[in-house]
């Protein structure tokens, strides 16, 4: 059999499938984009959910792609088995109903037994279907022919695919027969027949056949368009290929794994696969965790993710924290993991050239991030000896504690529980683990699920133009469809929604970011009809939501008007949105990547992935050099082109997250801002008027959205609400404290009452007024303090001259609060054997205080209080409540 590399491998399947008329899909950014429902793209197929369910038109009906992916949910089993990967890249070809189950079966067996491709000896291959799938199975056996020993059917839990709720269908898995060798014990294809976890048969094709919806009840009902869905994992074929025993021997890993080995007296062992040690194990173990780690983080920072404390960058933080103490265990004591960097960019740079201009920020992220867990992971040692030789035992709660506090993987506690001859209760971490995930699925789940494919929608053929960027206001248009629920309808009645069809409309449909037009119709009776919606079908057309007048039928001629100042104001913001991202790119640098956007005519906000929150100074310099483009009033230019041109001649932005049709939109300003975008815009950046960051907050994972606002008026009521607002707290705080002024005069509280009155909108730069508004109430914060130091003073001065009575002193006070009796009583205790304080304000306190006699019980006298009836509590030496009610 051939020996190929895993660029070879990778090169073979893509030149396969391109000479089968498929397009190819760049592999894009591993952060999903606008699907809440996934924290990693996890699959080859995640990134292509909109065209599967019918929300997007793709660039063809045939598909393939290597695309990168990260699993999460089982991190520690990486490193002890043969085929786990934190990050892993499939390999994929897709049909958007047009190929079904007989081209893609045969599709398969070429591209893995032609001599011109993989050249797999047949004999070494065996098939799964679905035991319903019986067309599957006559395919395999009557037009491939294979003979029946090497089909086996099964049952659902393996070979039918689905997601509780959208597209689902029954599924064909090829497995790869590496021979006795991997099979110890002979126990042949029974392996394969039980589903018996093993190294001898590997999976090397899973074909999924689309073909049903489920209503989320495990209702099945036949999709109007079928789809094929193909996954084959990169690293397991070139596995095969290269003969090694796990995914780890492979030129994806081994080189991180030799340089490893450079900076340790350890050496990793291949033989220890076929004869294992204990020892040589943990050691084999602490490589491949170190070399899928780095690989991992290295992709998920390049692609926009930095560690943080939660979120994906919790889930980098956790690799590199693992790895850390895995390193140790090598006896690798210093920050290492951002050299091996430059290895992982040598081995997939090839194919994901743009590593290379993300080395120096992926380096930088890991650099930090180990230093400072090294400071954690001596404090991790510490606290294990000390619980060991305070408890002799690694109870499960401290376990999962230094899990999750200190980074410490249960195998690594139990390898030290072993060497100290000490019992760590793994049972108990497992289930605590386990109840620890199950909170964080639960408060991390998003019910968003795969739309329902329409079948009217997939199937729908007749032409609508979106004539939007010629013309911002009113045009005649012709309803040639409608439908509700899902049915077609040819007339609609008085309040009805429906979604409606035209033969050409100006409207434009929500996409890339920009909310979409809203307006109203008008029949040749002179009804208005309401659009309150509109969205992009699947072939192309928008689909408006309309609120109908009195009646609406296929055939009116109508009279489309868009809200004009809705899409105005919305393309001030669109454009701005354009320009803020490029000066923040000018002032953070290119690794400021975007990650998302929103604009709509109440303002747009822009989602930057980037190592740190930015510093005030640099959110200075960004707005300032966006208003000075603003200023410059530079034209727009609008360029129809394909992706090579738009990136080569207009010098657009792509983004790996985003796909493309084959001819794009460029939308250009100088040579300022070039991107790829669909959206309405102005025509001179001088109508944007002003951009004003209203807030730049972090999002988690390191991602920071910057909020802003355009045009004048806007700017400036935004900003007088904002005065309001906070001025209404400033005063509510100066009223609190009227009183203290009878007490005791003060020339600060006077200064800074006045303060109140002088300001005034500073409409140069919001967050200097916010930062003089906190310094104001951070000054009043100072003067509560002083004031209450110096009415305490004041009143001990006083209280010090009471004679007690029954050796006790009562203190009443209209003024002092709690907090301030509390400091009195401190110093007075020791005068008096007793002290009542009331205070007879809004909250009509009582402290009693004893000074230790044991004849006088605090709680005692608070209970039996004859004046009032109190709710509290206490103890013999303090107690205190509230004045309920008089007796």
């Amino acid at each position: 059999m051939k020996k190929l590399s895993s660029n070879e491998v990778r090169k073979i399947w893509l030149d396969f499938f391109k000479s089968k008329k498929h397009h190819f899909l760049e592999p894009v950014s591993l952060v999903p984009v606008n699907d809440p429902s996934l924290l990693w793209i996890n699959s080859g197929v995640a990134t292509l959910k909109p065209y599967f369910d019918g929300r997007l038109n793709p660039p063809s009906r045939r598909l393939t792609n290597s695309q990168k992916a990260i699993r999460t949910n089982d991190i520690e089993n990486v490193g002890v088995t043969a085929r786990h990967q934190t990050m892993f890249e499939m390999l994929g070809n897709f049909s958007i109903g047009d190929y079904f189950k007989k081209e893609a079966i045969e599709f398969a067996w070429e591209l893995l037994t032609s001599k011109e491709w993989y050249a797999m000896p047949i004999e070494k291959l065996y098939v799964t279907v679905f035991e319903e799938d019986q067309e599957a199975y006559d395919i395999w056996r009557n037009i491939i022919g294979l003979s029946e020993d090497k089909i086996f059917k099964m049952g659902r839990d393996t070979n039918f695919w689905d997601v509780g709720q959208g597209p689902c269908g029954p599924n064909s898995e090829i497995f790869f027969d590496r021979g006795i060798i991997w099979d110890k014990e002979n126990i042949g294809v029974k392996l394969l027949k039980d589903d018996i976890e093993n190294d001898r048969y590997i999976e090397v094709w899973n074909i999924v056949f689309s073909q049903f919806n489920n209503d989320g009840q495990n209702n099945y009902t036949p999709l109007p368009r079928k789809n094929i869905d193909t996954g084959a994992g990169l690293e397991r074929i070139v596995s095969i290929f290269q003969e090694t025993p796990t995914n780890f021997e492979t030129d994806l890993f081994m080189p991180t794994i030799k340089a490893v080995e450079k900076l340790t007296d350890k050496r990793y062992s291949i033989e220890n696969y076929f004869n294992p040690t204990p020892e040589q194990t943990q050691i084999n173990t602490a490589f491949k965790i170190i070399a899928d780690h780095v690989r991992a983080c290295a992709f998920a920072i390049a692609d926009g993710a930095f560690p943080s404390n939660k979120d994906r960058g919790y889930i980098i933080r956790r690799l590199i924290r693992r790895s850390s103490v895995y390193a140790k265990s090598l006896g690798i004591n210093k920050p290492f993991m951002s050299d091996l960097v430059d290895i992982v960019i040598s081995t997939m740079g090839s194919f994901y050239v743009y590593l290379k201009d993300k080395k120096d920020i992926v380096k930088k992220s890991i650099l930090d991030e180990e230093t400072k867990f090294l400071k954690t992971l001596t404090k991790g040692y510490e606290f294990f000896y000390e619980i060991i030789s305070k408890d002799k035992v690694v109870s499960a709660k401290n376990a999962l504690l230094l899990f999750e506090s200190y980074g410490f993987p249960i195998e690594i506690i139990t390898e030290l529980g072993e060497k100290e001859n000490i019992k760590v209760d793994f049972e108990g971490f497992e289930k605590l683990f386990e109840a620890a995930k199950v909170v964080a699925k639960n408060a991390n789940k998003n019910k968003a699920v795969w739309n329902k494919q329409s079948k009217i929608l997939t199937e729908l053929k007749v032409e609508s133009e979106f004539v939007g960027y010629e013309t911002q206001s009113t045009i005649d248009s012709k309803v040639v469809f409608m439908f509700a629920n899902d049915v077609e309808v040819k007339t609609a009645k008085s309040d009805e929604v429906v979604q409606v069809i035209f033969d050409r409309t100006p409207f434009y449909a929500e996409k890339g970011g920009q909310a979409n037009d809203t307006g109203i119709l008008i029949d040749g009776d002179g009804d208005v009809h309401k659009v309150i919606d509109v969205q992009s079908g699947p072939n192309g057309q928008n689909i408006h939501t309309v609120v109908v007048a009195n009646k609406l039928k296929v055939g009116d001629i109508i009279t489309t008007e868009v809200e004009e100042s809705k899409r105005l104001l919305t393309a001030n913001n669109h454009s701005g949105t354009h320009l803020l991202h490029a000066t923040v790119r000018e002032v953070l640098g290119k690794d400021a990547t975007q990650t998302g956007s929103y604009n709509d005519e109440n303002g747009f906000r822009l989602d930057i992935s980037f190592s740190r929150m930015p510093t005030q100074d640099e959110i200075t310099k960004i707005s300032d050099q966006a208003n000075k483009y603003i200023s410059k009033n530079f034209k727009r230019e609008v360029y129809f082109c394909s992706l090579k041109d738009a990136i080569e001649k207009y010098h657009a932005l792509a983004l790996f997250s985003e796909k493309y049709d084959s001819t794009v939109r460029v939308v250009k300003f100088s040579n300022v801002s070039s991107e790829l975008c669909g959206g309405t815009h102005v025509e001179h950046t001088g109508l944007i008027e002003k951009i004003f960051i209203t807030s730049v907050e972090s999002k988690g994972s390191g991602v920071y959205r910057f909020s802003a606002l355009t045009t004048e008026s806007t700017i400036q009521e935004f900003l007088e609400e904002q005065f309001a607002k906070q001025k209404s707290e400033i005063i509510v705080q100066r009223n609190k404290f009227e009183d203290l002024k009878k007490v005791r005069p003060s020339k600060l509280i006077e200064l800074l009452l006045k303060d109140i009155d002088s300001l005034k909108v500073i409409e140069k730069n919001f967050v200097k007024m916010k930062e003089q508004i906190s310094e104001f109430k951070g000054n009043f914060k100072i003067y509560q303090k002083t004031t209450e130091s110096e009415m305490s003073d004041v009143a001990i001065e006083e209280y010090k001259m009471l004679e007690p009575v029954d050796n006790k002193i009562i203190l009443i006070d209209e003024i002092l609060d709690m907090n301030m009796f509390k400091k009195i009583s401190d110093i007075l205790q020791n005068k008096y054997k007793l002290l009542v304080f009331e205070a007879y304000n809004e909250k009509l306190n009582v402290c009693v205080i004893s000074s230790g006699d044991p004849k006088i019980s605090a709680i005692d006298i608070l209970k039996g209080n004859q004046k009032y009836e109190i709710k509290g509590g206490g103890n013999p030496k303090f107690a205190q409540g509230k004045i309920v009610k008089t007796k």
